[in-house]
């Protein structure tokens, strides 16, 4: 918290199918190519979610000591070593970084870990995270980390988001803006709508990002699960207005246990998983924003 960032990771264990899909035009990212269509070791023991821009991508390290020191993997064979996926966050307008090593993080995020609830608001990935505002740094609000999950007939698919976007937080189930840009008069919120002209006009806006991971233990094969992360960004476009934008990175990593191979699950049951998916991003992206509490200090945060 005296630091303004942090780490969140996902163990797997076992290890399971992954994928990721970034759809912002400014994504951080670490190993996500190896989980593509067509590639071959597309397992992974970890995925992380982090705060700290690239220098957040130093919790690997952490992660991949903890994974060798509890043999939840091996420190060689082809397949069997260390498979950690990421994504980060940019909070480093806030965040104090200076003479800071992630690598600490990751392995306390590790240590952790476990099968209890996930802790929403001003926790790992989300400590430093803000929303809005559309310019610079000042007037926006503050981002954290939501989770929520639900059944999809007879299995369970739950999401983790980090609300840091540049963009405004909505609340399809309420039908209302919580969070984002501020009104001058700090009553309220400007859409992006109210600031076309403007935004045109300006040389710089800020820098943002809403990350994620989705899980299921439905029988997925490794092209439904791309599917799945794929169509899951809709939850982001529900909870974010607008989404995606340039200096966004907007991305969502995703798992499913493995299935023997020439099983798929039908389009119905897929349809079903695919409409809970996107419910739930949306759900936690919201839970994220309602949970989190200003840290003080900065404005807007």
């Amino acid at each position: 918290l005296r630091r303004r960032t942090g780490t969140t990771v996902v163990l797997l264990t076992p290890r399971a199918i992954a994928f990721a899909d970034a759809r912002g035009g400014w994504p951080g990212t670490y190993d996500t190519a190896a989980s593509d269509l067509g590639k071959t070791f597309i397992e992974r023991h970890a995925l992380l979610l982090t705060g700290g821009d690239v220098y957040g991508f130093d919790a690997v390290r952490g992660i991949r000591r903890f994974l060798l020191e509890h043999k939840l993997a091996s420190p060689s064979g082809g397949g069997q070593m260390p498979g950690i996926m990421g994504t980060n966050i940019y909070d480093l307008g806030f965040a104090k970084t200076e003479g800071f090593d992630y690598t600490d993080l990751g392995y306390a995020a590790c240590e952790d870990a476990s099968s209890k609830p996930v802790a929403k608001g001003n926790v790992g990935a989300g400590t430093g995270a803000t929303v809005g505002p559309f310019f610079g740094t000042a007037g926006g609000t503050k981002g954290g980390l939501g989770s929520s999950a639900a059944r999809a007939g007879p299995w369970t698919i739950g999401a983790i988001v980090v609300t840091n976007c540049v963009g405004n937080v909505y609340d399809p189930f309420e039908n209302r803006t919580i969070g984002g840009t501020l009104r001058k008069t700090g009553k309220g919120f400007l859409e992006m709508d109210d600031v076309l002209g403007e935004y045109l006009k300006r040389s710089t806006t800020r820098s943002g990002t809403t990350i994620g991971v989705v899980g299921t233990d439905a029988p997925l094969d490794h092209e439904q699960l791309a599917r799945l992360v794929e169509l899951a960004h809709d939850g982001i476009a529900l909870a974010v207005r607008p989404a995606h934008m340039s200096t966004d990175g907007d991305t969502i990593l995703g798992f499913a246990a493995a299935t023997p191979r020439g099983r798929r699950l039908d389009y119905r049951a897929f349809d079903v998983l695919h409409h809970v998916a996107v419910r739930e991003v949306a759900r936690a992206a919201v839970n994220g924003v309602r949970t989190a509490k200003s840290l003080g200090g900065v404005p807007g945060f």
